[in-house]
């Protein structure tokens, strides 16, 4: 004879592997398991799957709002409990899907597909986006910390469990690696264009303005916000070369944002064309 708890174990294997027979019955752990989209073999998220992502989201706005210092304390109350209720559900959520890990494709069964998923990258992020709420029922005085707030803010890495997300990651990756020696001369052009507008304004305004250009590594800081065309104007030349140099320099600077930008533009082109092909 079989007891009740041995035949749902038996069947949970079997169905891992697409050979069980029709006598065996859908458990509640291979539920949750097809629930969590951890089974889905089309990659397509599940409706529960795509709540857990607006969770997060929600989550991080959370923890954003928390550290404004102009939010009044009762309004700060509130967050704190949202944020704790939200925390409660991430830690079943996490309980969940390490109760169902033996039963993900290619896992090992047993405790040891537990252990195996518990130390996998993505089940380590979400150790760590729960540890806040850990930390809260142990030691509460050390949940205000800044850092603890920081840990919060991790939980953005969780969104790289959606399907969508890590397909966006890999075209990003394979766009960039097609184009690696065309973003390499851009990047020596930068490199050359920044080096050299240093020197060169070291040499106009070193003996003029010495703090802000008395050194090729002050002038530095100046040539990279001029170059990227963001100038703040917290350090600028005052005589006629140094203005000269700037106006150059600002000019080369619309080739060092234009020229990646076009080379990546290309290279996702490229890619979407690669895709509608297969």
């Amino acid at each position: 004879m079989i007891d009740s708890s041995q035949w749902s174990t038996n069947c949970d294997e079997a169905l891992s592997t697409s050979a069980a027979p029709r006598s065996c019955p859908v458990s509640w752990r291979r539920k949750t398991l097809i629930l969590l989209g951890e089974e889905n073999p089309k990659g397509r998220q599940t409706i529960l799957s795509k709540g857990i992502g607006l969770l997060i989201i929600f989550s991080i706005a959370l923890a954003v709002l928390e550290t404004e210092p102009a939010i009044k304390p009762q309004h700060l109350w509130l967050l704190r409990s949202l944020d704790t209720f939200v925390n409660v559900l991430f830690l079943i959520e996490y309980l969940l899907r390490l109760w169902i890990s033996p039963l993900k494709p290619g896992n090992s069964k047993g405790i040891s597909g537990a252990i195996r998923w518990a130390l996998s990258p993505t089940a380590l992020v979400d150790l760590v986006s729960i540890s806040p709420i850990l930390l809260r029922m142990i030691a509460p005085h050390f949940y205000t910390l800044r850092i603890v707030r920081i840990i919060r803010l991790m939980r953005i890495g969780r969104l790289g469990r959606s399907d969508i997300f890590t397909k966006s990651i890999a075209r990003f990756h394979s766009a960039i690696a097609s184009k690696t020696t065309e973003l390499t001369i851009s990047s020596a052009y930068t490199s050359i264009v920044i080096f050299i507008s240093s020197i060169s304004m070291y040499i106009a305004e070193g003996d003029v303005q010495e703090d802000q250009f008395g050194s090729v590594l002050r002038c530095l800081w100046w040539s990279v916000i001029t170059v990227t065309t963001i100038g703040y104007g917290d350090v600028y030349p005052v005589t006629p070369v140094g203005r000269l140099i700037a106006s150059v320099t600002a000019l080369l600077g619309i080739a060092v944002v234009a020229v990646p930008i076009g080379i990546l533009s290309s290279a996702f082109l490229e890619e979407s064309k690669k895709k509608e092909e297969t």
